[in-house]
């Protein structure tokens, strides 16, 4: 069983996320074929075979490390892509340390195809394929070119997301650990300087750096701190929603040195040791009857299912005490499918 104390780490973690990593703005930054001067910014259609990339590289004035913040790992999630937008706009590469390589958008096929989660072009989830490969299908190239040139140069890493069309989501940061006692009590600082309120600890991935999974798990399996944030939900773009998008990457910023002010860590935060995945067993029409934020209790009903002619067929009970992170909208359910996810929070 996990303990906050394991997780709360001493000041030898703020100083490793200060001091150790690589100074590499004080030279000339190139990503994808282009250099950035110490001192620039450039924004840019970045390409290499059939994969394209729009990139913002803002290579800052004074020694730092080099944050890479990404957007669009499945292109029906906004706020984050327009708060990166507002980002990059509002600095000046004169007035700041390090590196900040701004990923857009990472699945430009998904974003103009409307699509959840998934490329049209191989029917793949870009978030379940790394670190991918050179000679496979789309998305894993694409894997493949995230894990060697963007990943390989960055210090540190936010993969930023939220809940699509068919999800309600409380917003959350996951902080993962891998097993590496530095490099878990960094992450953990690092996701609790996003000032976001609930912190969903997550050792859930594969530790091996050929089959990492997702894109914030292979910086992870790399030593480098990886965190994945959940702002928004249903496919919106509110501006509050993308103002905490904002919020969060310029409170990493501050946490790296890279900006002068301090990050805001949020004054109750809540942490999480667990997700729960409820899952129907029957196939029909679902509807829950919990909200996102609505705390539960072990068996406590949280939704039903219908068959198609309206008859119930399964009332779904929460497997443990929580709260409720995540809601399936859409009525279709099958067999095995998760309807919601639930957050335990951590044992004293």
């Amino acid at each position: 069983m996990l303990s906050k104390n394991n997780f709360i780490s001493s000041a030898v973690a703020v100083l490793l996320c200060i001091f150790s990593v690589p100074a590499k703005a004080n030279g000339p930054f190139e990503l994808m074929g282009v250099t950035i001067d110490t001192g620039e910014k450039s924004s840019y259609l970045a390409q290499e075979k059939n994969v394209s990339l729009p990139v913002t590289v803002i290579n800052g004035s004074g020694e730092g490390p080099t944050l890479l913040l990404t957007a669009g790992i499945h292109g029906d999630e906004f706020p984050s892509m327009y708060a990166l937008q507002q980002l990059q706009q509002s600095l000046d590469p004169k007035e700041m340390n390090g590196v900040l390589v701004v990923l857009h958008l990472a699945n430009l096929d998904g974003f103009h195809g409307n699509r959840i989660a998934l490329n049209p072009k191989d029917e793949k989830n870009l978030n379940r394929e790394f670190p991918g490969s050179a000679d496979g299908t789309p998305t894993e190239q694409i894997a493949e070119l995230l894990t060697r040139e963007f990943i390989g140069k960055a210090d540190f890493l936010i993969d930023m997301h939220s809940g699509s069309a068919n999800q309600t989501l409380l917003n959350h940061v996951y902080s993962p650990f891998v097993g590496d006692e530095e490099l878990d009590a960094l992450t953990f600082e690092f996701a609790k300087a996003t000032g976001m309120q609930h912190i969903v600890m997550y050792g859930d991935r594969p530790r091996d750096p050929n089959n990492s999974i997702s894109y914030p798990n292979t910086a992870m399996t790399r030593g480098k701190p990886g965190l994945t944030t959940e702002i928004g939900h249903l496919a919106q773009t509110d501006e509050k929603s993308v103002a905490e998008a904002l919020d969060v990457a310029k409170n990493a910023m501050y946490f790296l040195k890279m900006l002068p002010e301090k990050p805001k860590q949020h004054a109750e935060a809540i942490i999480y040791e667990t997700i729960k995945y409820p899952k129907s067993s029957k196939t029909g029409f679902f509807k829950a009857s919990v909200v996102i934020g609505d705390k539960v209790m072990t068996g406590q009903d949280i939704g039903i299912v219908t068959d198609y002619f309206g008859n119930l067929v399964e009332t779904l009970k929460s497997p443990v005490n929580g709260t409720v992170m995540m809601v399936n909208q859409m009525p279709a359910i099958k067999n095995g499918q998760s309807v919601m996810a639930i957050g335990v929070e951590i044992s004293e």
